[in-house]
């Protein structure tokens, strides 16, 4: 079975799709927690109790026993990843839904989990998007678990092969520096208020990272999240691709700029285009010129960041890395 990329959804709804998308109308199919027959929850409250089990123990035997022979080396990755974060932890499961893409799966592999209207989806609903997912039938099963370094979401993917073998994986954290996704959506709404919109977007992009249990799941909370952002997304944060920043005279083309969140801070990651890194004190100096360009044009990161790291890539794939400290420990107020 080939391994399907699990792409982050944070991207805008197509509410009109999904208005008139309905069960009838869509070739694939998506059953809730509500709608799925009672032996077939049972064997998935079963799986996600077995997967845990095996996960918060680091039992790679049990692993591999369930899991598709060719994605066990991407899971067993993830599960070495998080060993720490998750052991000893507690699971309770949160949700799960059952999908059919019949004989002949849709490319975009979108599915529609409940009803949707004109006002997007209700509570309750979801959307999947999982492109080149082969012809089968497959659940995601999201448990919540409360580990050693905090809350985290355990998102698996089953497909049924005349039993459930696991096929993806991810586990996401729940909470940054304490906060919940909550707690986040209501700074980027201050932020926003104020028009600081660059701490009102990256705040809004950690809610909504916080929040999804899995990276390849739309819902009616992070639909809104997305809906709210996206009139005051900054020019020079790219999304879709890289965007140019000038100052003094240098142009740079960035092509990323995300939240790097740690047990301590919130710091912000750049990263940028050069010709060659060859020269490296020139390269970590350059790297150096653009954050403190950055924070000299917008100096409400100062309220919200740590650090800013700024990464100087080549066409080689070179990383040269200029750091500037913006000596704030407390990234939000408590």
């Amino acid at each position: 079975m080939k391994l399907w990329n699990l792409r982050l959804c944070f991207a805008v709804a197509a509410l009109a799709a999904l208005a008139a998308a309905t069960t009838s109308a869509w070739a694939q199919s998506c059953e809730s927690k509500e709608e799925i027959p009672d032996a077939t929850k049972s064997a998935l409250q079963a799986a996600g109790k077995q997967l845990f089990d095996s996960v918060s123990a680091g039992d790679m035997n049990a692993l591999r026993a369930n899991t598709l022979p060719a994605q066990f080396n991407g899971i067993s990755g993830v599960v070495n990843d998080n060993k720490a974060s998750l052991a000893g932890g507690r699971a309770q499961m949160r949700v799960y839904f059952l999908l059919d893409t019949g004989q002949n799966p849709n490319a975009d592999g979108r599915f529609y989990c409940g009803v949707f209207g004109s006002a997007g989806m209700s509570s309750g609903n979801a959307e999947f998007d999982l492109p080149g997912l082969p012809a089968g039938k497959y659940a995601v099963v999201i448990q919540d678990v409360q580990g050693s370094k905090g809350p985290y979401a355990l998102g698996a993917i089953f497909q049924d092969v005349g039993g459930w073998k696991l096929a993806g994986l991810q586990v996401r954290a729940e909470t940054a520096l304490g906060h919940d996704g909550l707690w986040y959506l209501q700074q980027a709404r201050d932020y926003k208020s104020k028009n600081q919109n660059h701490n009102a977007w990256f705040f809004y992009t950690t809610s909504w990272d916080l929040l999804a249990p899995v990276t390849y799941m739309n819902s009616g909370l992070l639909s809104k999240i997305t809906q709210e952002s996206q009139g005051i997304q900054p020019k020079d944060v790219p999304t879709g691709g890289p965007v140019t920043f000038s100052a003094s005279g240098r142009t740079y083309n960035i092509s990323e700029m995300s939240v790097l969140r740690n047990d301590k801070s919130l710091d912000l990651s750049v990263k940028y285009s050069v010709a060659s890194t060859a020269d490296l004190d020139a390269t970590r100096a350059d790297a150096r010129g653009l954050a403190n360009a950055l924070v000299a044009r917008y100096p409400e990161l100062k309220d919200v960041f740590s650090n800013v790291w700024v990464h100087a890539m080549d066409a080689n794939g070179a990383d040269v890395v200029g750091l500037v400290s913006l000596k704030a420990q407390a990234p939000a107020r408590p």
